[in-house]
């Protein structure tokens, strides 16, 4: 990230504090909703992509949602069962959020590029689900709940994150920090 202003920085870092906060209290409404209805589990794991996805709507720089990511996980790490594990989730889903971009050299932010890479995440998200949460041990309708869960929320969180930005955007709080202008 060349060229990186302390304002954008501190932006990053205010929209990964919040994301952490979103992490914190999805942490523990997700693991009641495994606990109770394992197979809607997978329709809390959404939340995961919002942070990263805003800041990269808001600022369309190369490592925005990796940087915000990692300051999400961190600031949830100490307050949740997976602790430090929760923020290395985190990184991972930034990494996985960069790539769509990164494949266009940070150039091209349509929509599409967005949704495109949050349905590849969901499906890396549903291979995961099925094995963490077993459902191999569900029956063929609990077992593409959770898979279909899995795929689409990051998508329907990645789209709510884009009218966010959208909104964000409109009031002209990144002024400045759009590389396009």
């Amino acid at each position: 990230m060349k060229n990186t202003s302390t304002r954008l920085l501190l932006s990053c870092a205010a929209i990964g504090v919040a994301g952490g906060l979103l992490f914190i209290v999805n942490s523990y409404l997700g693991g009641t909703v495994n606990a109770v209805l394992p197979v809607l589990y997978g329709l809390t794991l959404g939340v995961y992509f919002m942070p990263g996805a805003i800041a990269q709507r808001l600022f369309r720089r190369g490592g925005v949602a990796l940087l915000v990511a990692a300051i999400s996980g961190l600031v949830s790490a100490a307050f949740q069962p997976l602790g430090f594990g929760a923020a290395l989730i985190a990184v991972g889903i930034g990494l996985v959020q960069e790539l769509p971009f990164l494949l266009f050299r940070y150039r091209r932010w349509p929509a599409w590029l967005f949704v495109a890479g949050s349905v590849l995440s969901g499906v890396v998200l549903a291979i995961g689900m099925y094995r963490l949460v077993g459902a191999h041990a569900l029956d063929a309708v609990g077992a593409g709940i959770l898979i279909a869960g899995s795929v689409l929320s990051p998508v329907a969180f990645t789209l709510l994150a884009l009218v966010l930005g959208r909104a964000l955007e409109a009031t002209g709080v990144t002024r400045g920090l759009d590389r396009r202008r």
